[in-house]
């Protein structure tokens, strides 16, 4: 509840601040589109992408499509940019991707991943527990099919997966691209402190 209630003041925040933007959104729109950009991502952080482009008008958005601009979005880490995660080692990149038809601009992980799982259309913004088991049922054929792959995991491991349940030592991480989930060391993706794609167009906490 505490969770949700920061991300409503945040689209509020956010509506304030396309209030205030209002004014600069005029025919000149090379001069208007930086004060714009540089105030959004000033004051937005860790709000569901898809409820921030919800969130600003249209007029405003128009004004950054004709500079050909994307939104840069504030994310968990984001001065790693270019360099490495002091604990995990991890490389942190910038990212440019398509949400919701807008063009964003994060900063995240690069985790090395055993596997890669693609969400269909409906459970992109489905609960963990469904994206989850769709993962689950992705790895369970990639272990049948591939016998290489299979002997990465061990006997355990192995009669998890085949119980459709994500085997030890690993987590689903929710990669920045739209729909991607990566197979990951649970360790180093727990000390690594990131934004992840559950936020960026997975729909945020409330869809947890």
């Amino acid at each position: 509840m505490l969770l949700k209630n920061s991300e409503d003041k945040m689209i509020e925040t956010l509506s304030s601040v396309v209030q205030e933007m209002k004014p600069l959104v005029t025919s000149n729109k090379e001069a208007s589109i930086n004060p714009l950009k540089e105030t959004i991502e000033n004051r937005v952080t860790e709000t569901p992408i898809l409820n921030l482009i919800d969130t600003i008008d249209n007029t405003s958005l128009e004004c950054l499509k004709a500079q050909n601009e994307s939104i840069r979005i504030p994310t968990r880490n984001e001065s790693l940019e270019g360099s490495k995660h002091p604990e995990t080692g991890v490389e942190f990149e910038k990212k440019t991707i398509k949400v919701n038809g807008e063009t964003i601009e994060v900063v995240v992980p690069q985790f090395d991943s055993e596997f890669d799982a693609m969400l269909p259309d409906n459970l992109k913004e489905a609960s963990d527990k469904d994206q989850f088991a769709e993962c689950n049922r992705q790895l369970i054929e990639a272990v049948d099919s591939d016998l290489e792959f299979k002997a990465k995991f061990n006997e355990q491991q192995l009669e998890q997966i085949e119980n459709k349940d994500t085997p030890d030592g690993y987590t689903w991480h929710h990669d920045a691209e739209v729909g991607k989930m990566q197979l990951v060391d649970s360790e180093i993706h727990s000390r690594t402190g990131h934004t992840g794609g559950k936020l960026i167009w997975g729909g945020g906490s409330e869809n947890r």
